[in-house]
């Protein structure tokens, strides 16, 4: 059997199984664990490991006496405490073995790491508290209402811009188009003003604008179209025929000749 096949069987390192093999004890771990794999290795190779132990007895290196040395405090304290806990450890059956001494002792500072660990932990969870109270007991920066400025500019704009329509409906109250079917001679005047006197030809079209009036004279009131802000205000006499009509933004009226002539 290979040292190689020992090792995997009994999980023991092979250079421990060499050390046995040369009788050089000493290196394997002390106390009941340098017993403990001499045994094993002779179980693996079928010796009877009563007859190999009685013959260990005869041999210094696994002297009973020797253990592995344990720290004095942890064995003074029957009940020890951790940051003033008691630390209860149940034993019973273990009794003063080095074994149980060592269970013991690994216990402990495994228990002391455990609380150590959460002392640690507890003042970062509480650590938040405190910026949020500084960052509550700072005064408040006033705000700057810097958009005011600009919030009035557009309110203002936009009755800045109103005024000059408004005025320009004023201006345009009677807003006349004539376009001409034929030819046709006609005399245009706006609020009391002569701004057109001569003939249009047939498809000619015309716009006047007044704030108040306009009149037409027409010479041929069936070859022109007339509308009246938009709107056609339909025919106002037969072909041939002389029209005088007034336009105001209220409507629009055909005044007889035989008033004021333009």
């Amino acid at each position: 059997m290979s040292i190689e096949k020992i090792a995997l069987d009994t999980k023991i390192g092979a250079r421990l199984l060499e050390a046995i093999e040369a009788e050089q004890f000493e290196k394997l771990p002390g106390g009941v664990f340098r017993r403990s794999f001499v045994l094993q290795y002779a179980r693996a190779l079928g010796i009877d490991p009563d007859e190999i132990s009685a013959e260990l007895k005869q041999l210094s290196q696994f002297d009973d006496m020797q253990t592995i040395p344990v720290p004095p405090v942890m064995a003074v304290d029957p009940e020890p405490k951790v940051f003033g806990l008691p630390l209860r450890l149940d034993l019973s059956g273990v009794g003063g073995s080095t074994l149980g001494s060592l269970i013991a002792a690994v216990g402990v500072m495994m228990a002391c790491a455990l609380v150590y660990s959460w002392w640690q932990q507890a003042p970062h969870q509480a650590a938040p508290a405190p910026k949020v109270a500084i960052a509550a007991d700072r005064p408040a920066k006033p705000m700057t209402p810097v958009s005011a400025i600009p919030a009035a500019a557009e309110t203002a704009a936009p009755a800045a811009r109103s005024q000059p329509d408004q005025a320009q409906l004023v201006a345009t109250a009677v807003r006349v188009g004539l376009s001409a079917g034929e030819k046709t001679w006609i005399s245009i005047s706006s609020d009391g003003k002569n701004v057109f006197a001569n003939s249009l030809q047939p498809h000619e079209t015309k716009t006047v604008s007044a704030s108040e009036k306009v009149r037409l004279l027409i010479g041929n009131a069936g070859g022109l179209e007339i509308s009246l802000n938009g709107k056609p205000i339909g025919p106002v006499g037969p072909r041939g025929q002389i029209r005088i009509v007034e336009l105001t933004p209220a409507g629009f009226q055909i005044v007889p000749r035989t008033l004021e002539p333009l």
